[in-house]
């Protein structure tokens, strides 16, 4: 398939919007450093920022309310300090601004899979993993909703075949 390209990814822009997802697809990035900066936005005019500079991406990013309080909340720490050489999940969104719907760049409200320890099987203690479309945190919270327990793919296949089995000799 030929790359796409958003006409905003051709401007000069100094930090990270939405139009900077390639295809639009989430981007995990680590911060490097947060820290205040005098900005130009639109029409000339300069506000007081907070800026993200990452290790792993070529633009910093401009972190409004919202993404600082996602961060807080993923991280459990409201100290910038204490953000450093975290991942966070950038995606795009669109959100209203003087009556417009407009695009911006958030962050997701948990860490990268990656940075999560994957789930344990309660059966034989092997690290669940995706199954499907579903995230080993969702295969697990599925086995546990259907079988009581958090299983891998293998030990759920194996309690539903034995849930098979007794239901066929209860019905005989």
């Amino acid at each position: 398939m030929k790359k796409l390209t958003h006409w905003k990814a051709l401007a000069n822009y100094d930090y990270l919007g939405a139009y900077s997802l390639k295809n639009g697809k989430d981007k995990i990035v680590t911060i490097k450093e947060i820290k205040q900066e005098l900005v130009t936005g639109n029409g000339g005019r300069k506000d007081n920022c907070i800026v993200a500079y990452f290790t792993d991406a070529d633009k910093p990013m401009i972190l409004n309310k919202t993404n600082c309080k996602t961060i807080q909340k993923i991280y459990g720490t409201p100290l910038i300090e204490e953000w450093v050489g975290k991942k966070i999940v950038l995606f795009a969104s669109t959100t209203s601004l003087a009556g417009e719907t407009v695009e911006c760049l958030r962050i997701r409200p948990y860490p990268p899979a990656a940075d999560k320890p994957a789930p344990k099987c309660e059966e034989c203690g092997a690290d669940i993993t995706g199954v499907g479309k579903m995230t080993a945190e969702a295969t697990a919270v599925y086995t546990e909703k259907k079988y009581g327990a958090k299983l891998c793919a293998k030990c759920a296949t194996q309690r539903a075949k034995e849930i098979r089995e007794k239901e066929k000799t209860e019905n005989e």
